[in-house]
């Protein structure tokens, strides 16, 4: 038996949904509970049982109490979006180590973990057997370093992403996924308010849907009434959670632009990177990024120096001006992805001996 608690999954929106089905899928024979938010019955149709149980103000002293009790059986636990909050929790409850090969955390990014970093190595000696789990190589390291057991896993690719056919002419511009500031909301704004002082045709579509909590801060709310009054002919503004069969439609012969934090992605996977190379849709990223080590890589897109809507054309007019080749490095980009990032090797990270 195995036990994925995933709080945020309450939507489709963000990682969560796509990343609780690519694992659920990928071992069809493991009995699977999923512990979610609430309100998730009325979006999960994958496989497992689902248990919506997490309230979001509540949501630590639930994982208290959730761990507590999980911990008293011999099944497997996998935590699919570990925080801090999460080694400690652990760490609080247990009195002894950890069983060997029982708790898995699964970590995306650093973020404050570098400010907490002797609290977490005293975890790291009084749970040796924890197991740390990462997105990429730099975060596995970083644990390592401070005592953990610690390995790289690829974030997981949900089986039904569908190879995407490269498309042979552009149609228009795609930001998708949650309006976030640390995602260059704020960069995509000031490119459709200068789209609009030029005079612009470009089209762009835009999916501003609020993150798993359901609403927007008010910097992005902002923004979003900006962008309505600005009154862009080209524009079309999503601000309603997609379903999955929606959101991946969204990068037909589309530009995904995706001018992302350095700060904050530098060493961090984004799931609609992935999710537009798996669609075959050159991407417009910033440069010195996970992103763009990925659009680089394959040669799928362009990584701007500037984000200014100066620097941001340029690039976007760069792929237009080699739309096919760039598409079609993107759809071979997406065969690569469905090998290197299936969620066999999380499977794999679970129950190898």
């Amino acid at each position: 038996m195995l036990h994925i608690v995933e709080p945020t999954l309450n939507s489709f929106a963000g990682h969560c949904h796509s990343l609780v089905e690519a694992v659920t899928q990928a071992m069809p024979e493991t009995p699977v509970t999923i512990w979610a938010g609430r309100g998730s019955q009325a979006f999960w149709s994958g496989p497992g049982t689902l248990k919506p149980y997490f309230y979001r103000t509540w949501r630590r002293l639930q994982a208290f109490w959730l761990y507590r009790k999980l911990l008293r059986s011999d099944d497997k636990i996998l935590i699919s979006t570990a925080g801090t909050s999460d080694f400690f929790t652990l760490d609080w409850i247990c009195a002894k180590p950890l069983r060997a090969r029982q708790v898995y955390l699964y970590v995306h990014w650093l973020g404050a973990k570098h400010h907490k970093t002797e609290q977490l190595r005293k975890v790291a000696i009084r749970q040796p057997e924890l197991e740390v789990l990462t997105t990429t190589e730099t975060v596995a390291a970083f644990f390592r370093g401070i005592g953990f057991r610690a390995k790289a896993v690829p974030y997981p690719v949900a089986a039904n992403a569908a190879p995407g056919a490269p498309s042979a002419s552009f149609r228009r511009l795609v930001v998708a996924g949650a309006a976030r500031m640390d995602k260059g909301f704020d960069r995509v704004v000031d490119l459709v308010e200068e789209l609009k002082a030029q005079r612009s045709t470009l089209p762009i579509v835009i999916q501003a849907s609020a993150t798993h909590r359901d609403k927007h801060p008010p910097d992005v709310a902002a923004l979003i009434d900006k962008l309505v009054h600005l009154d862009y002919a080209c524009l079309e503004l999503m601000t309603e959670t997609l379903t999955p069969q929606a959101y991946r439609a969204l990068f037909a012969g589309g530009i995904s632009l995706q001018p992302y934090s350095v700060q904050a992605f530098q060493d961090r996977v984004s799931g609609v990177t992935l999710d537009a190379l798996a669609a075959g849709c050159p991407i417009v990223t910033t440069a010195h990024t996970w992103l763009a080590r990925m659009v680089d890589r394959h040669g799928a897109g362009m990584a701007a120096e500037s984000l200014s809507p100066k620097g941001l054309r340029e690039a976007i007019n760069a792929v237009v001006a080699d739309y096919g080749s760039f598409a079609a490095n993107a759809a071979r980009a997406g065969q690569v992805i469905r090998s290197e990032h299936s969620a066999t090797a999380m499977v794999h990270a679970l129950f190898s001996s």
